[in-house]
């Protein structure tokens, strides 16, 4: 009999300060999963910005709120669910960035889907029981 992929289901509050937990979590989650050291970083960043948008942009800032996250390891993919109970971000409507222009303007902020993007091979909204629900996966490479 094998033994079960680990998952974890948390509850943080909705504030930067647990932002370190989040990453420390994910990423410890990752290099279970069998990701390098690299890549379960970069997949506790793009999780570290699913979860500051939430923050940011369905609580608005509101530090009492609750975030959800559940982490699976299923086999041939990583998958992180961010879910929040805040207002409704539609995707679609987030400004496609111009990475030379951001450069060059010296911008901050604004990279957190572009960048989940860029790490995850997929990266889904979805509402759910009233709830949004960001769905990051990550497919592992195929055991040579």
């Amino acid at each position: 009999m094998r033994a079960p992929k680990p998952s974890l289901m948390i509850s943080i509050p909705s504030q930067t300060s647990f932002l370190g937990l989040v990453r420390d979590v994910t990423k410890k989650m990752a290099e279970s999963a069998g990701f390098t050291d690299g890549t379960a970083e970069r997949l506790a960043l793009a999780v570290d910005e699913a979860t500051t948008n939430v923050i940011e942009h369905a609580y608005h800032g509101s530090g009492d709120r609750e975030i959800e996250l559940r982490i699976e390891d299923r086999g041939p993919e990583f998958r992180v669910e961010v879910v929040d109970s805040g207002a409704t971000v539609d995707p679609r409507t987030v400004p496609r960035v111009d990475l030379d222009r951001y450069v060059t303007e010296r911008r901050t902020g604004g990279l957190g889907v572009h960048l989940m993007e860029k790490i995850m091979d997929s990266v889904t909204f979805r509402r759910s029981a009233r709830r949004n629900v960001c769905c990051l996966v990550k497919r592992k490479d195929p055991a040579p």
